[in-house]
């Protein structure tokens, strides 16, 4: 009987990953993006400009940007290595923050009149956000059940 033991876990779980060609690449991509962004956020966070309301808020939403763009160029960083984690890039939980916020999107643009200025576009940009939030719901559930099955498989053997 064969010793899968050797074989890697997303294997034995049913996901497969992306080849290393295209890790790298994007990896690069998404760190520098990462890298851009945190600058623009500690240029806010520094050079606040005389037309913000409220300086504790940007101070607030500005560190939140930072390590927000922190967290991004820590994932970008695990494509370039090429650092293996059990469940994927992402873990379940984190599958979830980010739906929420894909579904905040859609509820905030309903309070700024996003939908009235922009009209039909506007309301198939929310059917993609809604679309992407129960997606990436349901992926989270998936992964967490092949977690919980690779986990029971661990035990057992």
């Amino acid at each position: 009987m064969p010793n899968d033991d050797d074989e890697p876990v997303l294997t034995k779980i049913g996901e497969s990953e992306l080849p290393r060609w295209i890790q790298v690449p994007v990896g690069i991509v998404l760190g520098l993006f990462a890298l851009f962004c945190a600058f623009a956020a500690a240029t806010s966070l520094l050079l606040p400009g005389k037309y913000v309301p409220s300086p504790r808020f940007a101070v607030i939403v500005g560190l939140i940007l930072l390590l927000a763009c922190l967290w991004v160029l820590d994932k970008g960083f695990h494509l370039v290595i090429g650092r293996k984690k059990r469940g994927g890039l992402l873990s379940p939980t984190a599958l979830r923050v980010v739906a929420f916020f894909l579904l905040i999107i859609p509820v905030a643009g309903l309070f700024t009149g996003y939908y009235r200025e922009m009209g039909p576009i506007a309301i198939f940009q929310a059917v993609m956000y809604l679309s992407g939030f129960f997606g990436l719901r349901a992926f989270a559930r998936k992964r967490e059940a092949l977690d919980e099955q690779a986990k029971s498989e661990e035990t057992d053997t």
